[in-house]
Order: structure tokens, then C-alpha cells, then sequence
């Protein structure tokens, strides 16, 4: 069993995650340890109460309807979750919170979800708030794990959301990004990853972390593909906005060719927008031209935003 952490550490990985949005992996690497042990003293910060997560009732969350009417009118979306943001609490806690209340709503009638990774997917999982009772529920991931530099990978927050709600988690024990066409086109027939696939393919609602590129996750996924100069260029000329499962796309919802398209080991594009229900996750209004690409992808029901993000989306759009 690992030795107790100490309370400085515990603050120190605290105030990392929690107040300066790190990811995991960037905690790790900032404090010289593994992903794994960031994600345990993590645990520990909340459980000895260094850390203190609030959770509000259904209800309390203040939504902005003018937007979420705009967001439903602009894009077609079926659903629209637009949060108010009080100035003290990030876009992606208060996103995430939005997030697990629809969640919660639904869950009683699933027996298949879906998630990918990401900062907002992760604390999505942090916000959720459920009786140990949905046995029938699974629980998988929609694409491979992310590199431990890039952001939460995936599976740790699935096991979290499984083990609070009762349910059964699946891994995809497969990174998400590859750094050659070789690797990807080897990889893409394992049968334990065309199974991960499968099961990604078939479930009832997903909930995806909405990336821009050039920002957060969305980059560190890029760099983690380890492209040539060429390959850079052929990428760059087509204009990318964002990522859905590391699935890149233009501003108007095209999806990319080469070469991102064979360095990812997951759920296609077309493969999520044949799912009954997708709802896109997003905090920031750096966010604004993935989700705008996104929104225009056909890929998405419904979206939960802030209000500062929904507001730039409806400007880049309109």
C-alpha cells in the first residue's frame, strides 16, 4: 500500500488541479510523480477534507435562456444548456455541474454510456451525485486513453462515475494517439480494441469534451502525434477548429483527412453522429471556434456551455 502523502503535497497537487485547471498529467509532471498517484492524492485532498466539492440541488444552477434558444435556433441543436457563470467559479466547474444534473436526470432510463476524456469530462464525473443503485448501468469510453501530458485519460474517470453510481465500467486499453499510420493501422485490428469500438458504437448517450484547436487538450493531442513538417502543412491547409474523441473538423464542421485521421484509435465521426443521444461539453470562451465546429458537425443533441462561451459562439457564427 503507498505511504500517506503529506499535507503539502496535498495542497500542492490541490491547488494545481482545482484552481489553476492543470490537468493530471501536468500535475504529475509538476510535481515528479505519476499520473496514477496524482489521481490517488487527489482523492486523498477530498477525502481528508483539503479539498471541498459542492454539490447544488437540481435547480439551483442559474441557466440563461435567451442563449440557449439562440444555440438551438443557430445550430438546430435538439438541446441547450447555457449555465451563468458567477466570476469566482471557472467555466469548467460550472459546466461540469450543469453537466452532471443532466446526467443525473437520465441515468434511471440508460443502460449504456458513453465518455471520452478531457478537463470538463473529468470534473464532470467530480460533480455527480448518485445513489450506488444503477447495477444495469455500463459504463465505457469512446476512444483510447490520452498521453499522461495531454490531459485526464479517460478510464480513471469512468471507474470513479462506475464505482459511485453502481454501475459496470468497460477500459479501452489503447492509447488514443498514435504517432504513425503503422502503429494506428495495427492497432485498428486488435480485437480487444475493434471490441472497445463496438461497444462505443452502441451506446445510448455520450457525453464529449468539445476541444479548439490550438487550445488545452486539443493541442497537447496534436503534439502528442508527433507530426512531420509536411504533415503539419497538410493539416494547417485545411483550416482545423477543433476535436470531438481527438476527431478533428473544420469551422464548418467538415471533418479532417490525413493525417490526423489515422493517428486515433477510437470512435469515428460518423460512427457518434449514428448514436441516439451525443451532448458536447465545453467551458471558455477560447472554446468558441470548436464548438461553433462542432455544433455544425451533426454529431451533437445537446451542448452545456457558459453563458461567456454561448455568447461568443452566437458572434463567430452569426
Amino acid at each position: 500500500m503507498p505511504a500517506p502523502r503529506s499535507q503539502d503535497v496535498l495542497v500542492k497537487a490541490a491547488r494545481l488541479y482545482y484552481l489553476e485547471d492543470r490537468s493530471q498529467g501536468e500535475v504529475a509532471k509538476a510535481l515528479g510523480l505519476s499520473r496514477s498517484s496524482v489521481s490517488r492524492i487527489l482523492t486523498a485532498a477530498r477525502e481528508q477534507g483539503v479539498v471541498e466539492i459542492r454539490i447544488h440541488a437540481p435547480g439551483v444552477i442559474s441557466r440563461v435562456a435567451d442563449l440557449e434558444e439562440g444555440l438551438r435556433k443557430q445550430f438546430g441543436v435538439e438541446s441547450a444548456t447555457v449555465v451563468a457563470r458567477p466570476r469566482t467559479v471557472s467555466p469548467i466547474d460550472v459546466v461540469a455541474e450543469a453537466a452532471a444534473r443532466v446526467f443525473e436526470e437520465r441515468v434511471a432510463h440508460l443502460e449504456w454510456f458513453g465518455m471520452s476524456w478531457g478537463m470538463t469530462v473529468d470534473r464532470f464525473v467530480d460533480q455527480v451525485v448518485l445513489e450506488p443503485i444503477h447495477v444495469s448501468l455500463k459504463i465505457c469510453p469512446m476512444v483510447g486513453g490520452l498521453p499522461s501530458d495531454a490531459g485526464p485519460a479517460g478510464n480513471t474517470s469512468l471507474e470513479l462515475l462506475a464505482n459511485r453510481s453502481g454501475a459496470t465500467s468497460f477500459r479501452f486499453e489503447s492509447p488514443a494517439v498514435v504517432e504513425s499510420r503503422q502503429t494506428w493501422a495495427a492497432l485498428a485490428t486488435e480485437s480487444s480494441i475493434t471490441s472497445a469500438v463496438d461497444r462505443a458504437a452502441h451506446v445510448q448517450l455520450a457525453f464529449v469534451g468539445i476541444g479548439s484547436f490550438g487550445q488545452h487538450s486539443s493541442r497537447r493531442v496534436i503534439s502528442a502525434m508527433h507530426l512531420s513538417d509536411a504533415e503539419s502543412a497538410l493539416l494547417a491547409s485545411q483550416y482545423p477548429a477543433g476535436d470531438i474523441c481527438g476527431r478533428y473538423f473544420d469551422i464548418d464542421g467538415m471533418p479532417l483527412g490525413l493525417p490526423t485521421s489515422e493517428r486515433v484509435i477510437g470512435i469515428t465521426m460518423k460512427e457518434l453522429a449514428a448514436l441516439p443521444e451525443v451532448w458536447g461539453l465545453a467551458g471558455g470562451v477560447e472554446k468558441a471556434p470548436g464548438v461553433v465546429g462542432a455544433l455544425r458537425t451533426g454529431t451533437l443533441n445537446g451542448i452545456v456551455v457558459d453563458e461567456d462561451l454561448a455568447k461568443a459562439v452566437l458572434n463567430l457564427a452569426g
